[in-house]
């Protein structure tokens, strides 16, 4: 009997050995099934916040396109049936591109048109300020002048109204301009 209780004991250490063995490998399983699941976890989390965004970002194309595709004002119809006229001789890719490039050419000069004008018209707001101002310091010359001799002359050389008032009122000279 001694030799079947050591086989059977022996027997028992092999299933013991067996069984830490075994869990072991469960240990080890669960520890790489947690690790993927905090994988797949953090890929779908990620995954998830792509599709936000290119949801959002579609949304945003597509309200742009939205108003791309919004007929023009009313008043603009006239202007775009004109526009089409215009376009519809055009049949391929390279008259398109050339009648781009002749408008682009005409939209130069006329902002060089605009630049040249505008600086014209600074000049001659310039000349124009300058004229009046010189205008000024002349009146006001004249009308000093004018006081002056006006003081000095007698009321019988100036004209005079019936009731004896003078004909011309002269009046004192402005305050001086400011700039």
């Amino acid at each position: 009997m001694s030799e079947e209780v050591v086989q059977w004991l022996a027997e028992i250490r092999s299933l013991k050995a067996q069984l830490a063995e075994a869990q072991r490998d469960r240990d080890a399983a669960q520890a790489s099934a947690d690790h993927w699941r905090s994988m797949y976890n953090t890929e779908a989390r990620q995954r998830r916040d792509e599709t936000q965004a290119a949801q959002a970002a579609q949304a945003a194309i597509e309200q742009k396109l939205a108003q791309l595709q919004e007929p023009p004002p009313p008043s603009d119809k006239p202007k775009l049936a004109t526009f089409a006229a215009e376009l519809a001789p055009l049949k391929t890719e390279s008259q398109l591109r050339n009648k781009l490039i002749e408008l682009l050419y005409e939209r130069d000069r006329y902002c060089n048109a605009l630049k040249k004008e505008q600086e014209n018209h600074r000049q001659t707001r310039q000349n124009l300020t300058a004229v009046i101002g010189d205008t000024m310091d002349q009146l006001m010359r004249l009308r000093g002048t004018s006081t002056q001799m006006n003081a000095a002359d007698s009321t019988e050389t100036q004209p005079q109204l019936a009731d004896g008032k003078p004909a011309v009122e002269v009046l004192p000279p402005p305050p001086p301009a400011s700039s």
